[in-house]
């Protein structure tokens, strides 16, 4: 039987985002029947940012999955911005934390 707990406080979720980001976490995204792996890149007060080489679509929420040592955190989340400035290293995005 799986059990979880949901986390509706916003200051908890972002504490365990910050302790994923530092511990370097993998997190798997999905979208479009498709499936990429990367890390976290920074976390703030409204948002969290990734980077990565493929394009992920806007208009649309996001599933997520941290592959956390304490057990898999799934979550959904709405792209609020890219930053194709950088395209050598990898598109930044950036995503909103409900």
């Amino acid at each position: 039987m799986t059990e979880g707990t949901i986390k509706t406080s916003k200051y908890e979720i972002i504490a365990i985002f910050r302790e994923e980001l530092r511990k370097r976490t993998e997190i798997e995204i999905f979208f479009n029947n498709t499936s990429i792996i990367t890390q976290l890149t920074r976390v703030d007060f409204a948002e969290f940012h990734i980077q990565t080489h493929r394009k992920i679509p806007s208009g649309h929420k996001i599933r997520f999955l941290l592959h956390s040592d304490s057990g898999k955190i799934e979550f959904n989340a709405a792209l609020t911005k890219h930053d194709n400035s950088g395209v050598d290293k990898g598109i930044r995005y950036a995503f909103f934390i409900a």
